[in-house]
């Protein structure tokens, strides 16, 4: 039996994600016995020498000096330390950037910001890939971050209604140019992002659209408004980390500099915080949203018509004017993009993403992929 200690804050939802993961695969071994300890019961005299294996999330540098003196195999998944010699893994950061930005770009926005904690690893990678992916479309990004690299007491400790530097940010959010999207570390920094938007009368989505990193059901569905939010996959890297750890076990692998191992992010999940297209009239602003809400389903022109409220005259003639397409037209583009995008996840059958996007059939699915893309969805 394997005795494998994890030093993993699972307050949150990120965490218990990675504690999932990692059980999954124990239970699947048979012979994994799993202990959650804190970075306290490692300090000062080593107290891992009856366990075999340990994976942790090492914020500080007190817990990464203590690991190392433990001489143990581990499995480190916040990859905020280099050179120490332990395997990492983490989400792919540069993904999850590229992905917030693709969204906003999607709806149309010219204006767009980040919001995060410079000097941290996580943080800064994703901003870095947020910018450049809009830099790409000729697009600036404002950016704002702590001035100093923060402690684990920011990382892990810090709560939605007390963040380190209110007045800073506060000063930040109010200067940005409206409407914007920002794009935010992770789903705490977006909600104290939402509580400076409530107290400042900057309404969310209309003025600002905010999105999260995390997809953490207790804060995103109980802020005002729900939060939208991109699932990191951490059940993912959990089980990615356990595999590791295992194979380290097995063959001790030597102490060098190794780049992470990066495992693919989940969805983008929606919510009421990003509903909304940067674009007049209101009802139109408005039938883009009902588009966007009901992309999974069969949904038509005359749909679309009936919820503006418009004649379908007015309702084609925006369009057209606005995208250069008919509204049927503009409701295949949005199912299509959607579908190329779950199909790049790699994690769907064709016959899943045809239904993740309102298609009958498979068969009709594949007729309509290939005549809007050239290739079959089984191509890549």
């Amino acid at each position: 039996m394997k005795k494998i200690a994890l030093v993993i804050e699972n307050s949150r939802e990120y965490g218990r994600g990675l504690v999932r993961g990692i059980a999954a695969f124990g239970q699947e071994r048979r012979d994994w016995l799993l202990r959650l300890i804190t970075p306290a019961d490692i300090e000062g005299a080593c107290s891992l020498d009856g366990y075999d294996g340990v994976i942790a999330r090492i914020a500080d540098t007190r817990t990464c000096q203590a690991l190392a003196r433990c001489r143990k195999p581990v499995v480190d998944v916040f990859s905020h330390f280099e050179g120490t010699g332990f395997v990492r893994v983490e989400t792919d950061h540069t993904r999850v950037g590229r992905l917030a930005a693709e969204y906003f770009l999607t709806k149309g926005y010219e204006s767009f910001a980040y919001c995060g904690f410079s000097g941290t690893a996580y943080s800064d990678t994703r901003r870095d890939a947020f910018v450049a992916r809009l830099a790409q479309e000729g697009r600036d990004c404002a950016v704002y971050g702590l001035d100093e690299p923060p402690d684990d007491s920011v990382v892990f400790n810090e709560t939605p209604d007390s963040p380190k530097d209110p007045r800073a940010l506060t000063r930040w959010f109010r200067t940005l140019k409206f409407p914007t999207a920002v794009f935010c570390a992770n789903d705490l920094r977006a909600l104290q992002l939402l509580q400076i938007a409530n107290e400042s009368g900057i309404d969310v989505p209309r003025d600002a659209a905010i999105l999260g990193v995390d997809n953490d059901a207790l804060l995103c569905t109980f802020s005002t408004p729900p939060l939208s939010s991109i699932d990191p996959n951490a059940f993912g890297v959990g089980r990615a980390a356990a595999r590791l750890l295992q194979a380290a076990m097995d063959d001790p692998p030597r102490k060098k500099s190794r780049p992470p191992f990066r495992v693919a992010p989940g969805e983008l999940i929606e919510r009421a915080s990003t509903e909304h297209h940067p674009v007049t009239p209101a009802w139109f602003a408005e039938s883009l949203v009902h588009i966007d809400r009901n992309i999974s389903r069969p949904i038509s022109a005359a749909d679309v018509v009936d919820a503006a409220g418009k004649s379908s005259t007015a309702v084609e003639k925006r369009f057209r004017a606005a995208f250069g397409m008919s509204v049927g037209k503009y409701i295949l583009s949005m199912k299509m993009k959607e579908a190329a995008r779950l199909l790049s996840e790699g994690r769907l059958s064709v016959k899943e993403v045809a239904a993740r996007t309102g298609f009958n059939s498979p068969q009709y699915f594949c007729r309509s992929f290939r005549a809007y893309f050239g290739r079959s969805p089984l191509e890549r």
